[in-house]
């Protein structure tokens, strides 16, 4: 039994310890990010051990004292004092940890959402995520904080074979690696991109540069969603392991080839280095004839002997080995470069010496997964410089592979069908854009930058891992085009023109506020052909009194796969209503529920059925400038912007529509494909008055910038400063807050002019 002042120091040192204790636990939660939480538990845990003090000190005094003591008002006084002063305390604790609680609150609700906003205008999402996250901690249930987070990153599911592997991530520019816990894990992963490890003993780590998106939907089973870890006993030397399954291919020329299922293979995590080339000439490579392919051509197109090729496979000494070698051997300092000065069959014949292949061009570009990475990779990588070493450049593939942008540029097996090969992901003296472009080059070729690396694959495909299976690419020198004759355009332009007919008007849904800003009405009217209807989404600003300029929407190719257009609220164009703009989404035969078997694909062709499209998309839109000028709240000023799809029809809609006073092609180019004449986008750029703006991509993999975009935009008839082209660092996306800004000068200059002003030009 305690005495009672030992009872006091008890209690008393109790309290300084439990206080002292909840400071500890509210800097550890500060600086470790832990969850806020941790708080309440550990106060209920300091009630339940504060109830076990009294236990210890009270209870044994009160079953040996006399009945007198027990009753002494004193003794419970004392005893009901404690308590209170204890339950006062706790209180006090909880209580400042709730108006800590109101003060992030109130601290996420202004500077921090500012902040979440900025970023993510910047599609900046880590450090949105970041800060989202760790409000989100302190305020688990409040719904805006958790719309932030939801903006900022995505829910996903990762497991590994075998599981609990490590799994972290990083920003692509840092080297500080973020745990995230082990396999099996459900957590949140920030939107846009970054590097992704998961890693565990005795098995090689899985590398990546990925995103959300592609982390959740991410499969190497039809029913199970995991990754599938090899042991580092079954990993050829410096080889990844890339996962099999549907794999297309979205580069410019090559987007019409089938999707292809193809199995896992392995593919060189390095180019080949000058080291590893040395050992296959010291083994007598180029001395032994099998190695080699049996059908050598010259740049004529002349069959070479064997012997014959051998001799101009020479160094700069004369001396068997690459172009960019001297007596037989590698610049000194450089054997962990890659070895390049090399033709196709020099790459060839090393690959089959060291029992692998060179890749497919599937194999290649899904290894590279050449889409919206590029504009990750291309600015990270060697480019517009020279030669480095391999791996120099931290930048990874989707599959952990270094250097397939930039550094060396990297043949491919397949040849084409005049008899060149593909070589892809550009050399250390290219552009940064060549990583999206599928070159042709001839197998002879022996430029200073062609290398390659090798792949090895499980199960042989007889379609896909053959060398001998030839791919067709479309790719066109726009700058021999000759213009049209006006005799032919005029021919042309009589296809697109009707006799004025009544619009037949009918309101479908009446006109409701979206927002304070803008409100939508879908009407319907007569298309200018057959008995067809032309629906008609309307935005109408709230902001701004009437009359307002009209904006008319073409869309990208999406249009013409998806199937409805019913959740249209005009939110991706926000911004044009919030300036006072009225905004037009016609929907254009072909698209959304007006789609018709006979078209069903957006893709250039030279079908009849092709023409007889483009001829009703520009009678539809012309149908739309039709209601623009029946309506007395809607000037008669009308501006185009296309999208994608949109935008390289652009050409065809001005030349054949006069009523549009200026336009903005968003990551538009020309596509190579063939047509007929009179569907073809590049016969109308030369008759085209209007002021044009063109906004894009130089990674774009649709539109390649030298061999589509700046074609399309050097033979546009209008001078600058009539037409301006903005180029970001960006594949087929750029960054909306940005295009936005841009777009919006570009309508309110030309809007401010008199309408001769603007068509002085011509």
């Amino acid at each position: 039994m305690l005495k009672s002042s030992d009872q006091t120091k008890l209690i008393a040192t109790y309290f300084g310890g439990a206080f002292g204790l909840l400071q500890i636990i509210d800097i550890l939660i500060d600086s470790l990010n832990l969850p806020p939480e941790i708080i309440n538990y550990s106060l209920v845990a300091i009630v339940i051990g504060f109830i076990g003090i009294l236990f210890y000190s009270f209870i044994p005094s009160i079953k040996t004292a006399k009945i007198e003591n027990i009753k002494s008002k004193r003794y419970f006084l004392r005893l009901l004092g404690i308590i209170i002063i204890f339950t006062l305390s706790i209180s006090n604790i909880f209580l400042f940890n709730k108006s800590n609680l109101g003060s992030i609150r109130q601290e996420a609700y202004t500077d921090g959402f500012n902040l979440i906003d900025s970023y993510l205008d910047k599609e900046n999402f880590i450090s949105a995520y970041e800060i989202a996250n760790k409000y989100s901690k302190a305020l688990p249930e409040d719904s805006l904080i958790n719309d932030k987070l939801n903006l900022s990153s995505l829910e996903t599911e990762i497991n590994s074979m075998p599981d609990n592997a490590d799994v972290f991530y990083k920003r692509i520019d840092s080297e500080n690696w973020i745990k995230l816990g082990k396999t099996p894990l459900e957590t949140r992963i920030p939107r846009g991109f970054i590097n992704f490890k998961i890693s565990k003993d005795g098995y090689a780590d899985y590398l990546s540069l990925t995103h959300a998106g592609f982390i959740k939907n991410h499969s190497k089973s039809k029913n199970i969603n995991y990754y599938e870890l090899t042991p580092i006993s079954t990993i050829p030397k410096d080889m990844v392991r890339v996962p099999g399954g549907d794999t297309r291919l979205y580069v410019s020329a090559l987007t019409d080839l089938n999707t292809l299922n193809i199995q896992s293979y392995w593919i060189d995590k390095y180019e080949v280095t000058n080291q590893e080339f040395q050992l296959f000439i010291d083994a007598g490579g180029y001395g032994n004839e099998k190695f080699w392919h049996n059908n050598i051509k010259n740049e004529d197109g002349k069959n070479l002997s064997w012997e014959d090729a051998m001799k101009l496979f020479i160094d700069k000494s004369g001396l068997n080995g690459p172009g960019t070698w001297s007596e037989g051997t590698y610049p000194i300092g450089q054997e962990n470069f890659p070895v390049t000065g090399l033709s196709w069959y020099e790459a060839s014949a090393y690959a089959k010496w060291a029992g692998k292949q060179l890749p497919t061009i599937y194999h290649w570009y899904k290894a590279a997964m050449v889409w919206g990475e590029t504009s990750i990779i291309s600015p990270r990588s060697n480019f517009n410089g020279s030669k480095s070493e391999v791996g120099k450049y931290d930048v990874l593939s989707v599959f952990g592979c270094y250097d397939m942008a930039g550094n060396a540029r990297e043949w491919g097996s397949n040849p084409h069908k005049n008899g060149n090969h593909s070589i892809m992901g550009g050399g250390y003296d290219d552009e940064t854009y060549f990583f999206t472009d599928n070159f042709s080059q001839h197998p002879m070729n022996r430029y200073k930058t062609n290398g390659f690396r090798c792949a090895i694959f499980f199960d042989e495909d007889p379609i896909l891992a053959s060398m001998d299976t030839m791919i067709e690419t479309y790719t066109r020198d726009f700058y021999s085009h000759n213009p049209i004759s006006d005799e032919l355009f005029n021919v042309y332009r009589g296809m697109f023109q009707y006799d004025s007919i009544p619009l037949n008007e009918v309101v479908l849904e009446n006109r409701v506020n979206v927002n304070k800003v803008w409100s939508k009405q879908l009407v319907e009217i007569d298309a200018a052909y057959g008995s067809e209807r032309l629906p008609l989404n309307v935005y109408i600003p709230n902001n701004r009194p009437p009359p307002y300029k009209t904006i008319v929407f073409v869309p990208g190719s999406n249009a013409i796969t998806s199937r409805n257009s019913k959740n249209k609220n005009g939110n991706n164009f926000g911004y044009l209503m919030r300036s006072g703009y009225a905004f037009i989404e016609p929907i254009f035969k072909g698209t959304y529920e007006r789609h018709y078997k006979e078209f069903n694909n957006y893709l250039q062709n030279p079908s009849k059925n092709y023409v007889n499209q483009m001829i009703m998309m520009v009678k539809d839109f012309s149908r739309a400038i039709d209601y623009v000028e029946s309506k007395d709240e809607l000037l008669n000023d009308v501006y185009y912007y296309g999208i994608s799809w949109g935008g390289m029809l652009g050409p065809i809609f001005l030349a054949n529509e006069e009523r549009i006073e200026c336009a903005v092609w968003q990551v538009a180019g020309l596509g190579a494909r063939d047509m007929r004449p009179e569907a073809n986008p590049i016969n109308y750029l030369s008759k085209i008055k209007q002021p044009v703006l063109m906004l894009n991509g130089i990674y774009d993999q649709y539109f390649p910038h030298e061999t589509s975009q700046m074609p399309m935009y050097d033979l546009l008839s209008v001078q600058e400063p009539y037409k301006k082209m903005i180029t970001y660092e960006s594949a087929h996306s750029p960054p909306k807050s940005q295009t936005s800004k841009e777009i919006l000068k570009w309508f309110n200059h030309f809007s401010s002019l008199d309408k001769d002003e603007t068509f002085n030009h011509r």
